[in-house]
């Protein structure tokens, strides 16, 4: 093995390899080799008009995008749907990585300040973070449980890699959904002990706040009563989440649930009357063909 692939490998506290670089290491690198250059010809005067008009900041919703889409497929357990999902947001991840390259290249070769950074570096980082991160797997710390692994990392990003702010709740992305910000900020604030002690007293504060959206909406007054559906909702995702359930997948799960049964709804109201606004069916033959659905299983 030459010494471009023993530095590839793995290395645990000991020095000794800890998983070699084996003939599916090869087959992967080339693999991903072979994407990283197919971004640089897309992106290079003789590739693609559109994918060299791209910057990082126009690629946010496509990468949004091929993450949900991706998610879907893993819900689904398609697994040659994954496949395709996951290789998609490998290739947007590669391309806007090959973006900053672009930005840390023309920069050193100007000579002046190098903005973005090296393709590799981003690579290289994060194999350095895992390292760091996972003490119990290749340095000193040993008898590490499964539970207590989170809060390792947690520990390890804040006295570590210098990631402590003043506030736990400023690592959480200002972009996020509002559905996914509620979750990382209640896990956050669970991790200092800010947490109902189980979820029945989440289900009774999820009540209370119920109670209160009721009396907002008796006022007339629309700011206030934003303001309490709003607090309703938080409270609902904490007692979600204190059952042991993503509220994020949970809710995604509803959609699609909702979606099939719509659909069904939908196409038996045009067989009825063909031509004709389903509405004016009446929302009882659409409630009778929604069970219908539902018994079937969907």
């Amino acid at each position: 093995m030459d010494d471009g692939l023993e530095k590839s490998c793995v290395l645990n506290s000991r020095g000794k390899k800890f998983l070699p670089y084996d003939e599916k290491s090869a087959r992967v690198a080339s693999a991903f080799c072979r994407l990283f250059e197919l971004a640089r010809v897309l992106r290079s005067k003789e590739g693609c008009p559109w994918d060299r008009e791209q910057t990082p900041r126009s690629m946010r919703g496509a990468l949004v995008e091929e993450t949900f889409e991706a998610v879907d497929a893993i819900t689904e357990g398609d697994a040659m749907h994954s496949k395709e999902e996951l290789g998609d947001l490998f290739f947007n991840a590669t391309l806007v990585c090959s973006m900053f390259d672009e930005q840390w290249e023309a920069g050193r070769n100007a000579g002046g300040k190098k903005d973005g950074f090296a393709f590799e570096d981003a690579l290289d980082d994060v194999c350095q973070k895992l390292i760091r991160r996972h003490p119990h797997v290749f340095a000193a710390a040993k008898g590490v449980k499964a539970e207590s692994v989170p809060g390792l990392w947690d520990s390890i990003k804040e006295n570590v890699e210098g990631r402590k702010s003043d506030c736990v709740l400023d690592s959480v992305p200002k972009e996020f959904p509002p559905l996914l910000k509620a979750c990382k900020f209640q896990r956050k604030a669970a991790k200092k002990g800010f947490d109902w002690p189980d979820a029945d007293s989440a289900l009774a504060k999820m009540n209370e706040e119920l109670g209160e959206v009721k009396s907002a909406s008796l006022e007339g007054n629309s700011g206030h009563l934003e303001e309490e559906c709003g607090d309703m909702l938080f409270a609902a995702v904490n007692y979600v989440q204190k059952l042991g359930v993503d509220p994020v997948l949970a809710l995604e799960r509803a959609n699609k649930k909702f979606y099939e049964r719509f659909s069904y709804v939908q196409h038996k109201c045009e067989q009825l009357e063909p031509g004709k606004d389903m509405a004016s069916l009446g929302l009882e033959q659409m409630e009778a063909f929604w069970k219908e659905c539902k018994l079937a299983g969907n």
